[in-house]
């Protein structure tokens, strides 16, 4: 399998986005003086819930999951539409499956629904 994948054609109900970066705040005990530490570092990480799904949405989006092998694939998604007003947008960014899980809920087999979450692979 060659990674990263393509996102499937099903477009999400929702996404959330958070950039995580990297940095940390001490304080003095006898002062109340902060000193803050910014290492520059930052990656997306979202989460991904599918709209419900009928059994033939569902057998594309599963079998994207399966491909992805758990947190051993990556794969890309456009992130621009989900974080208005960052500038410059973010783009089509690549990730990668936070738990190697795969999950499956289903209503009497009729309607599938995906969430999963996911990190920016940096």
């Amino acid at each position: 399998m060659a990674y990263p994948l393509a996102f499937p054609n099903v477009p999400p109900d929702k996404v959330k986005a958070s950039l995580r970066r990297v940095q940390a705040s001490v304080q003095s005990p006898f002062t109340l003086q902060q000193q803050v530490f910014d290492w520059n570092a930052r990656r997306w990480e979202i989460t991904v819930t599918m709209q419900k799904m009928d059994t033939e949405d569902a057998a594309v989006f599963g079998a994207w999951l399966h491909d992805l092998n758990g947190i051993v694939g990556t794969f890309t998604f456009n992130l621009t539409p989900w974080v208005p007003g960052v500038n410059p947008a973010p783009g089509t960014r690549t990730f990668r499956m936070v738990a190697p899980t795969q999950p499956w809920d289903s209503e009497k087999r009729v309607l599938w629904d995906f969430q999963f979450d996911a990190v920016e692979d940096v």
